[in-house]
Formats: structure tokens, sequence, C-alpha cells
């Protein structure tokens, strides 16, 4: 009889051992609800303004129209990879060139004709659009893992190696470099005279463009993964310990911060890696915790989230009231911007942490492939419907641009350039 009450007594704490770790396991990873408040908080449906001069530093039109810029990382400082001004630019392609790069994560930037990449293996090269021609090439020791930033007659760059660049664009040789304290992963934005570049070890920094001076570092709570957005006179980035922060991007002085620390589920925090997109008065940013956010960009409240599957590990693209958003499970939505209301959703072929981009009437994603070692691919989608409309058998982890009349696609290890097929 002994035996038998030791036995139940046994299975009882057992089962209740069981049932307790059960509980613990739904507290932690039981996600919570979305926050609804943005018909309530402050929105301005405006379009994100972009400079589309073909002009040069010294005013004098070029021969040939080269079409729209894209100088940093977004199109423009405020991240939103929006491009739907440029029209021209739509499938059916024909493949015009593709040249061997060494590995991508980050499509090249653009200005006049001349596409300013760089390779996960260090090398930075300046080529034309419309023939792939090298122009210049400079080796970063270690290498650069972010997209240039071009701006008058100098390109912007940060390496692994710690340090920052100045190049002239003619020649590619060294104007100026800065050592920081830690990697630097992000692509640079600038504005006024200042450069603004972000590190692995918890800093934003801004430099003098000119002379590479630091004007000011702001430090955070954690690494520091993507650049900086700028809009309005501010700076908005996330860090890895899942805080938000509007800076000064005069002073570098702290506007506002918001730890989004608890929101995913009970004890989860998420940490911010992508870039933030900022358009309509809103921050618009995903992170780790499977959440996309928008911020009010005033103040920091939290306007809507939106609970992808997996980590929102892609950089949102916004355009005409929509934000698009990547899980790394391989889904793909397109929500609305005032509310976060899904409007349509995709399952890509395969996991993603691609950062959508508008070009046209189209939206284009990229996916990882089946594997290590394999090529991704490359969708279009329209923009409002979300209908399939164009697939490329190459991409992987990179966006897409427009440059000269082309779609530039970074693929794994080759750069393309397609020409659309009514194009002359």
């Amino acid at each position: 009889m002994r035996r038998k009450t030791w036995a139940l007594s046994a299975l009882a704490a057992t089962v209740l051992v069981a049932g307790g770790a059960g509980a613990a396991w739904w507290v932690v990873h039981q996600r919570t609800g979305d926050i609804h408040h943005g018909s309530d908080l402050p929105f301005t449906l405006t379009t994100t303004p972009t400079k589309t001069s073909t002009s040069g530093k010294d005013g004098k039109h070029h021969a040939r129209d080269t079409g729209p810029d894209w100088p940093v990382f977004g199109r423009n400082v405020a991240r939103t990879r929006d491009a739907a001004d440029i029209t021209d630019v739509a499938p059916p392609f024909r493949n015009e060139w593709k040249d061997r790069t060494g590995f991508l994560e980050y499509p090249p930037s653009y200005r006049d004709g001349i596409l300013y990449l760089a390779s996960n293996n260090g090398f930075v090269s300046a080529r034309t659009a419309n023939t792939g021609k090298v122009l210049w090439s400079f080796r970063v020791p270690v290498g650069v893992t972010g997209e240039p930033a071009v701006a008058g007659n100098r390109l912007f760059v940060g390496g692994r190696n710690k340090v920052v660049y100045a190049l002239g664009t003619r020649t590619g040789h060294v104007v100026w470099s800065r050592r920081v304290s830690d990697e630097i992963e992000s692509s640079p934005a600038y504005g006024h005279g200042h450069l603004y570049m972000s590190d692995i070890g918890g800093h934003v920094h801004a430099f003098d463009m000119a002379t590479g001076r630091v004007l000011w570092t702001f430090s955070t709570s954690g690494p520091v993964k993507h650049g900086p957005a700028l809009a309005n006179g501010r700076l908005y980035f996330g860090d890895y310990a899942g805080v938000m922060y509007c800076i000064d991007a005069e002073t570098g002085k702290l506007v506002w911060r918001h730890a989004t620390h608890g929101l995913a589920s009970g004890f989860e925090s998420g940490g911010f890696y992508s870039t933030p997109a900022v358009a309509y008065g809103r921050v618009y940013i995903g992170n780790i915790d499977g959440k996309v956010y928008a911020f009010e960009a005033s103040d920091g409240q939290i306007a809507w989230t939106y609970t992808m599957p997996y980590w929102a590990y892609g950089s949102p693209g916004v355009a005409a009231g929509r934000v698009y958003a990547t899980s790394y499970d391989g889904t793909f939505a397109a929500l609305s911007a005032r509310t976060g209301q899904l409007l349509w959703r995709h399952e890509l072929p395969y996991k993603t942490t691609a950062s959508p981009t508008v070009i046209g009437s189209l939206v284009y994603v990229g996916d990882l492939g089946s594997g290590p070692g394999e090529h991704g691919h490359l969708t279009a989608f329209d923009a409002v419907t979300g209908r399939r409309r164009w697939w490329f058998n190459d991409g992987k982890y990179s966006t897409v641009i427009a440059a000269d009349g082309r779609l530039i696609v970074a693929g794994v290890s080759h750069l393309y350039a397609l020409l659309p097929r009514t194009a002359p």
C-alpha cells in the first residue's frame, strides 16, 4: 500500500512539474496582441521628396540623360526605397550585362550614370551602369557589409576594419579616413554637411563630410546593425537591445527613446536589425521579436504593431500609403501605413531577409533560395493588388535599384543590369 501511495505521489509530482514547465513555456512564448492606435494618432499622407536631378556638381547638364539618382541605401536618407516615380523600368527585361563581383549583401548606389558597389570581400568599385565597365576599385581590409553613399564628389563607406572612408568618386583615392571603436555593418546617411555612421559596439557617429572630423558620438544600449534614417533634422535607429531612438541630427542629443522589451511575449526582448523607414510622420521598422513597429516620429508613441510569423529582419519599404515587410520564414506582407491592417500577403518559395523595394507599379523582394551556396530569387508583385508579375533566378540577400533606365540586381556573387525589352 505504501509503495502504491508513493507511486501515485511521484506521478502527481511529475504531472505538476510538467504542467508548470508547460505553463512557463507558454508564458515565455505566447505572443502579446498587437497595438492599434494608428487611426487615433497623427498621420500625414505625403510623398517623400526625392532628388531626381541629372546635373553634376558643376551644375552642367550631362549630354545623356542618366535618370534619377539612387545615392544611398533606401534611395533617400529617409530610407523608404520608394521609386514609384520611375515608371520606365518594368518587365519584361533582357539581360544587358552581368559581372562577377564577389559576395553581395547590398545593392550599389548610383549617380550620373555610375554605379558604386561594395562587396563583402572588401572591394569598393565604380562602374558604368550601361556597360558594367569598372572605372576604379579600392580594397577595404577585412571587408564591407553596407551600401556606400555618394554625395558631391565623394563616396562614403564603412568597413569591418573599424574605419570610415571618404573616397574620390572619379578615381577612388582616399580623401580622408577615420577609425572608430568597433566594426561597421551599416550604410551611411548624410545631410547638412554631416555624415552619419553606426557601429556594432553601440554607437552612432557624426563626421564632418569635408574633413572627417568627429562632431559627436551617441551611445546606445546594444549593437546598431543598420544605418540611421534621417528626416526633418532628426536621426532614427534601433539597437539590438530592442530600444528605438530619435536624436537631434545636428547635436546628437536624445529626443526620445522607446524600449520594446516584453511587447512580443512574456520575457522576450527583440532586437532591431532592419533599417527604419520614415514617412507620413511615422517610423517603420522590423524587429526580431517578429513584429513590425510604427512609431510616431515626433514623440516615439507606438501607433501600431503587426506580428509576423518569424523574425522581421528585412527593412520595410514604404510607398503610396503602404508598408511592405518580410519575415524570415518567407512571409511577404503589404500593410496599411496608417493602421497596420493587412492588405495582402504571400509566402515566398524560401526564407527571406530581403528589404522590399518599390519601382514604378511593382514591389520587388528576394528570397534566400533552398540552402547555403544556392542562388535566391527575385520576385516582383503588383504593389497594389499583390499579384505576381515577374521572377528572376538570382537575388538572395539584396534589394534592387533602378539606374540609367535599367533594373540593377545584386545576386549572390554577380551584378546584373536588366534592360526593359521596350527600351531602344
